[in-house]
């Protein structure tokens, strides 16, 4: 269903929200008692060591069905993410690309529909012993538009923080952001000023990961959004299990709904299913 814009401004939610979820959640990580390894060895995302790595779960779905695009206009959905770690130093980059295919629709020449990129550069501090686990965080800026012309355009520049806990098969991270303001734009069409004013009221202004790897690399990772103020957001669920006598490739369950899942999208709420391969995570 096509959501209309809302008249009302944009309310920032409440310091002391963002602290009850931060406090309970470590709450919840300190009730855990076991021996942990080190992170790095787990989780490829909060890898510290030099040269290229991953960043976000890199996968490839070649059918996926949602409650929009279905039909001739049934998607392909990719991401590629990937970090490189800069001059020795804590500093990073990072670049990661998701893209919508309708890669069916022999009729208009299987179009690319939509296409995200996302540039970011962080700081990634020592990660510390904490409860039989490793406690660290990205500090960073990064970008986020799809390439298009207005009025297709869609765009936003992000400074964050993402504190996460690494305890044994367990990876939690939550990324709290803060978006930088633009102007408004004169008409519409004007390729300067704000693309999308109202974006937080649909992506919120944090999101929530929580990773567990089960005996055998049975994966699970699910993502939570939400604007408290608007009631709008998203969940994210995937799951990925090894393709037999590979080392590298993962057969991979996707299954999403809410706002945000593109930038073309943000205002209109999905659901989605994705079945395909994972080649990192």
């Amino acid at each position: 269903m096509k959501m209309t814009e809302e008249d009302s401004p944009v309310i920032h939610p409440p310091l002391r929200q963002c602290c009850l979820v931060a406090a309970c959640l470590l709450i919840a990580l300190s009730a855990a008692s076991a021996g942990a390894q080190t992170p790095d060895e787990t989780f490829q995302m909060i890898h510290t060591g030099s040269g290229l790595s991953l960043h976000k779960e890199m996968f490839m779905l070649p059918v996926t069905y949602s409650d929009e695009y279905n039909g001739d206009r049934t998607e392909a959905v990719f991401q590629i993410s990937a970090k490189h770690r800069l001059f020795r130093s804590r500093f990073y980059f990072a670049y990661t690309q998701i893209s919508f295919w309708q890669a069916y629709d022999r009729n208009n020449s299987a179009p690319f529909r939509e296409t995200n990129y996302n540039p970011e550069i962080f700081y990634r501090t020592q990660q510390f012993p904490f409860h039989a686990g490793f406690f660290g965080a990205d500090i960073g800026f990064e970008h986020e538009s799809n390439g298009q012309k207005p009025p297709l355009s869609r765009s936003w520049n992000l400074l964050y923080i993402s504190p996460y806990y690494s305890y044994s098969r367990l990876l939690v991270s939550l990324k709290l952001r803060y978006r930088i303001p633009e102007d408004e734009k004169e008409y519409p069409e004007a390729a300067i000023g704000d693309d999308n004013p109202d974006i937080t009221d649909y992506y919120g202004y944090s999101d929530l990961h929580l990773y567990y790897s089960f005996p055998k690399s049975h994966v699970v990772h699910l993502m939570i959004r939400s604007n408290l103020s608007t009631g709008k957001g998203g969940l994210m669920l995937n799951y990925s299990c090894p393709v037999p006598k590979s080392e590298s490739t993962f057969l991979c369950l996707r299954v999403s709904h809410g706002y945000g899942e593109s930038l073309i999208d943000y205002r209109q709420e999905l659901t989605r299913v994705g079945i395909g391969f994972m080649f990192c995570r």
